[in-house]
């Protein structure tokens, strides 16, 4: 092919001129601030990256018109250079750029690199090219421009060639990656641009080697395309450095009108103990000049008593130490000591090593004394919110168990009845209730022994004191010893707060302990102890606690028949059988069931908003022939049955409640029914009204409420008797 008309100049000639010339200009201007900078390095190696990038599009502008296979050999090996240099020239710009680039890469990368770029000069046609040229072609461009393509057999050395360039785009992925996790998003995106330009115009190339279409050689434009978003780059950050340099300057100028006008000393310190800086509030106070003092050691004005306690303090605060506060004495030059409050910080080199300290001090010396009075006043005012955050935390637990009491007292009744046995309990109660004796209250199960308890409490002169209540059966043998008697913070796995126990918040006022048969055999020795000295230890603590407690205690089993056993300390038992009373069952004194009944019944129509006229008087013979194993509790639950079901205002048993001649209950089928235990009347009693309720323990119409029992005593007979509520 006839070489193309000089005087004619291409669109893709002009082009790579355009390209050449452009790099050469952003090299040259790299160059000179190079040659002015401290950080030469930085900006020649990138100068020396544009050049390589004119030198190759210019040979690319040759490629273009080349007219022989001669010609093209010839260029193949100074493409190669070009390409080849620009490559390694701008790794190591990004390596001295950056810092990020792993050394191990970057040296086998320059290895590669250099090794294609020799090997295109030893071999007849080069690595870079893709075949051993033995012709030359047309090849017409989209816009109608006829350019050189070479023709050949693929060469066998084009895979070092590749290998290079693989490896020089992995190297900046893993550049880019470094700079991401580093938090250096910026030049992690210039880089990444890069590497993507890069990657495109290797791309570029498989389409024309496959013959697929012809396209002019592309890297030169990406690489112009590298180098200025490298320049960008570089002059951003030669902005935002000089407006930082600005700042810099700026905040010198605040630092020094701060020391001049500040009135604390500030004194600076080198790892030496050589005083490098020194305000004038420092000078005046001390009686020495800065010229005076600067350059010698600290250690000439201090006091001589206090020489080596200030030499260990700066020693471990070159160390990286500080002391947070200190108060010294200093000699000023007239020889008077004052007394310096100082507060120091570590000065770092860049590299993050003590350099020096820089102390600020507070002259102290005439406020002292008031200081000292301050500091005693803030302890006792500590000491008096200590207190009153003691007082908070136990009127807050007091108010919790208070509320839980209150609402327990008042499920139950005031006692009725006007037979011999129950006037016989009334009058035990008044004869007790007037003494601070500990009494032991015993019957079965729902004679009404709270009631006992509360008529003691509130006949005593104890009543204006707090009454608590605690059910033994109800608790967890794990949690009733923290229960009575409180415990420490970190007593134990999950006590994250000290908490006082029942005999302490009871001080003053009565507790009583329902079901104290129920007391594990390690509680009850403590017991025994707070009874006879009256005194406690709370879980995990040391301090013996005085208490003012009046004991009331109540059980439904025969405590001698549990001493026997084993299960009940003889000792506790007699401590509490100071003062026994036994609340008499319903069936020993039938001559109150009539009382009872009109009571329960009027007060439980009234609560549950139903018209009740009259109690017949047989339902009251079937009530009084019946021997109520649960006694008034169970009397309680069947009226309760009864004034729901209430249709014309009179009162109906639910069910038949028939009795034998000897006043035993019976049941409608007599071949039925048989007798059992206590617990087994007990469970199913339970289990009727629970389905009766539905299953609901809780609430206004729930068992708990029928069977006159707190919602917690229920669940906890629930377990003791193997129900299960229905659903």
């Amino acid at each position: 092919m006839a070489p193309p008309d000089e005087a004619i100049v291409t669109a893709l000639g002009t082009a790579y001129v355009v390209v050449a010339a452009l790099c050469i200009v952003v090299g040259l201007e790299h160059l000179g601030v190079g040659l002015r900078l401290r950080r030469r390095r930085v900006h020649v190696l990138f100068a020396g990256a544009a050049f390589a990038a004119a030198v190759d599009a210019l040979v690319q502008r040759m490629f273009s018109f080349a007219s022989s296979p001669d010609a093209f050999e010839a260029l193949f090996a100074w493409s190669a250079v070009s390409i080849c240099t620009f490559l390694v020239l701008l790794i190591w710009f990004i390596e001295a750029r950056t810092r990020a680039v792993r050394r191990s890469l970057l040296l086998v990368e320059t290895g590669l690199l250099a090794t294609t770029a020799v090997l295109d000069f030893l071999l007849p046609s080069g690595i870079v090219a893709t075949m051993d040229v033995t012709a030359v072609r047309d090849a017409v461009m989209p816009w109608g421009e006829v350019i050189s393509r070479p023709v050949g057999e693929a060469s066998r050395w084009r895979i070092v060639g590749d290998v290079a360039n693989i490896g020089f785009l992995a190297l900046l992925v893993d550049t880019t990656v470094r700079l991401i996790r580093r938090g250096r998003r910026r030049e992690a995106r210039v880089i990444g641009v890069s590497t993507l330009v890069l990657a495109l115009s290797v791309l570029a190339i498989i389409p024309m080697d496959l013959g697929l279409f012809d396209l002019p050689s592309l890297h030169p434009f990406a690489f112009l395309l590298i180098v200025a978003v490298m320049a960008w780059d570089m002059t951003d950050s030669a902005a935002r450095s000089a407006e930082l340099s600005r700042e810099v300057a700026a905040g010198e100028s605040r630092w020094r009108q701060l020391l001049e006008s500040i009135q604390l000393l500030v004194v600076g310190i080198d790892r030496d103990g050589r005083i490098t800086l020194m305000n004038p509030f420092a000078e005046r106070v001390s009686g020495r000049s800065a010229e005076e003092m600067i350059g010698r050691s600290y250690l000439d004005f201090v006091a001589d008593d206090e020489r080596e306690q200030i030499r260990q303090s700066v020693d471990r605060g070159l160390g990286g130490n500080p002391a947070a506060e200190n108060d010294r004495i200093l000699t000023t030059s007239d020889g008077e000591r004052r007394i310096i409050r100082w507060r120091s910080v570590v000065l770092q080199d860049a590299h993050g090593n003590p350099k020096g300290l820089l102390s600020v001090g507070a002259d102290v010396t005439d406020r002292r004394q008031s200081e000292s009075k301050l500091q005693r006043t803030a302890a006792e005012l500590e000491a008096t919110v200590r207190e009153l955050e003691s007082v908070k935390a136990k009127l807050e637990e007091e108010n919790v168990y208070l509320k839980e009491e209150i609402g327990s007292r008042t499920e139950h009744s005031e006692i009725l009845g006007s037979s011999d046995a129950i006037l016989y309990v009334l009058h035990k109660i008044r004869q007790v209730a007037a003494t601070d004796a500990t009494v032991l209250i015993q019957g079965e199960t729902g004679v009404g022994k709270e009631l006992v308890a509360n008529a003691i409490y509130n006949e005593s002169e104890r009543s204006k004191g707090p009454f608590l209540a605690v059910n033994c059966a109800a608790l967890p043998s794990s949690l009733i010893e923290s229960e009575l008697f409180g415990h420490e913070r970190g007593a134990f796995t999950g006590a994250d707060r000290r908490r006082q126990g029942r005999f302490e918040l009871a001080s003053g006022g009565t507790l009583f302990l329902d079901e104290i048969a129920e007391l594990p055999l390690d509680v009850q020795p403590k017991l025994l102890r707070a009874l006879q000295e009256g005194t406690i230890e709370r879980i995990g603590g040391t301090r013996t606690i005085e208490v003012d407690v009046r004991l009331i205690a109540a059980t439904n089993r025969d405590l001698r028949s549990e001493v026997e056993a084993g299960r009940f300390r003889e000792d506790l038992f007699y401590r509490l059988e100071v003062y026994p009373i036994t609340v008499p069952p319903l069936r020993d004194r039938r001559e109150d069931i009539e009382v009872l009944a009109r009571h329960f019944a009027g007060e439980l129509a009234a609560r549950h908003g139903v018209e009740l006229r009259e109690v017949s008087q047989e339902v009251l013979r079937t009530l009084e022939a019946y021997d109520w194993p649960g006694n008034v509790r169970e009397l309680q639950n069947v009226l309760e049955r009864a004034v729901l079901n209430v249709r014309d205002g009179v009162l109906r048993l639910v069910g038949p409640l028939e009795v034998r001649n000897g006043g035993e209950p019976a049941p409608a089928d007599p071949g039925e029914r048989r007798l059992g235990t206590l617990d087994e009347v007990q469970r199913d009693h339970i289990v009727a009204v629970l389905s009766a309720c539905g299953g609901q323990i809780a609430g206004r119409g729930g068992a708990a409420s029928i069977l006159g029992m707190h919602p917690n005593t229920l669940r906890s007979r629930l377990k003791k008797l193997g129900i299960t509520p229905p659903k």
